[in-house]
């Protein structure tokens, strides 16, 4: 660990860097189009006792609130929650960054690539990061994954009830979770489920005690929110507009804007049912698996990038997703996934906010860089997907304990009791007797 210490100071550092970029220096600098306002919105009558769902109509999940508002304890007013804002995402990126290192060193990887690599996303995303709240339910699922890699997987698995519950997308890492622990321990695995399901009800429940009829509409604003317009589903629509298979029309709801179209819910449907296809393709590779804690997160973070590129919302900074995928593959050295993330970044950059209007518009050149950009997210989810139980993987992987082995123990810690000092005994051989061992030899005593 020590050894380590000096890249993550250099890993913060260069995070800090970044962030300063993303306030001062064009193009990373570039805000135009944020969520602040929408936060700052929030967080006033938030912190002036009013409650989420009873009082103010709320899309996000519960635990969203404490995350949009705390900032605001610094000032609502435009700069000063500007300013707040961005240091409260700094925090979490260097979260971020941290959590990367720890998985790397948890999964076989280098760690120190993966902290500086983490420590690029400002110079890869730019403003979006410090402009909204992705950060945190991202560290919320890397510290899950963390937690299970170190075999403490209620903790891990209550933690993504969490994340879920803060923003949902750490929920499609839970059947992949379970999967892999029912694989190594099912006892366990239902114990986990359990710390799982506690968490989210627990935080849902509390939800629906301020106002059920408030928490209900905001399960309907994502149920009938119109497909987003860089959706991938968006582009399918587009493309049967463009060959005269009705039309697609623009609308402007839900904070963002969308399209109309007669087929939207069939192709939505069909998108759906890919991703639900691609979690259980995950689950079956994992349940064949040797228990590599890499595969772990490998299926749990493609599955997340998976849900970005084929669900009917894909908003900008659905990227900050799959950063850490990108920074460990980086240290498990599997570059054409990490340079794969890379592009995603630098395609979503290029687009928002400079040309999110033209994408709005229609226009063949802004849709053209949508489009390569969630070709790029779906070539991540393959990369991923072919890593699984690949040779480049498991020269470095870490398995846990086999079926029917205490889950706290390894392979090794059970070959041999140890003696009264604490070392190994060595086993039992031919050479020994059944009165005891052989006597050494003239030779062996001098």
């Amino acid at each position: 660990m020590s050894g380590s210490r000096p890249w993550l100071f250099a890993g913060l550092a260069l995070l800090t860097a970044g962030w300063a970029l993303t306030l001062w220096v064009a193009p990373w600098s570039d805000e135009r189009v944020n969520d602040l306002f929408v936060y700052r919105t929030f967080a006033e009558p938030f912190l002036s006792g009013s409650l989420p769902y009873r009082d103010i109509a709320f899309e996000y999940p519960p635990l969203a609130a404490p995350v949009i508002a705390l900032p605001g304890v610094l000032g609502t007013g435009e700069e000063e929650f500007r300013w707040a804002y961005a240091a409260w995402t700094l925090l979490g990126a260097g979260a971020v960054v941290v959590l990367c290192g720890a998985l790397a060193r948890a999964t076989g990887g280098e760690a120190h690539r993966a902290m500086v690599a983490a420590a690029l996303m400002p110079l890869l995303c730019g403003a979006l990061l410090r402009t909204h709240f992705d950060l945190f339910p991202v560290a919320l699922l890397l510290g899950a994954l963390l937690l299970l890699c170190n075999e403490r997987p209620r903790s891990g698995l209550a933690v993504l009830g969490v994340g879920a519950m803060t923003k949902g997308f750490p929920l499609v890492a839970v059947p992949i979770a379970l999967t892999w622990l029912a694989a190594r321990h099912s006892k366990l695995a239902w114990q986990a489920a359990l710390a799982c399901a506690a968490a989210i009800v627990a935080v849902g429940s509390a939800a629906a005690a301020i106002s059920p009829e408030g928490a209900l509409d905001a399960v309907r604003y994502h149920l009938e929110r119109p497909v987003q317009v860089e959706s991938s589903p968006a582009l399918a629509l587009l493309g049967l507009d463009a060959i005269g298979l009705g039309e697609a029309e623009n609308v402007s709801s839900h904070r963002s804007d969308g399209l109309l179209h007669p087929a939207a819910d069939a192709v939505t449907w069909l998108f759906g049912a890919a991703f639900v296809a691609l979690v259980a393709l995950m689950c079956v590779r994992l349940a064949g698996s040797d228990g590599a804690r890499r595969e772990l997160v490998l299926a749990s973070l493609a599955a997340v990038a998976g849900f970005a590129v084929l669900g009917k919302v894909l908003s900008p900074q659905f990227a900050v997703w799959v950063l850490p995928l990108g920074a460990l593959a980086f240290a498990w050295r599997l570059h054409a996934l990490a340079g794969a993330v890379a592009v995603v970044a630098v395609l979503t950059q290029i687009e928002f906010p400079a040309h999110y209007v033209d994408v709005v518009a229609r226009d063949p050149w802004a849709i053209a860089i949508v489009a390569a950009r969630n070709l790029a997210l779906l070539a991540v989810v393959v990369l991923a997907a072919r890593a699984i139980r690949g040779e480049t993987l498991r020269k470095g992987s870490d398995p846990y304990p086999r079926v029917g082995r205490p889950f706290t123990a390894s392979p090794a810690s059970v070959a041999a009791p140890p003696t009264s000092r604490g070392r190994r005994r060595p086993p039992r051989s031919a050479a020994h007797s059944a009165t005891g061992p052989r006597p050494r030899s003239r030779s062996a005593r001098s």
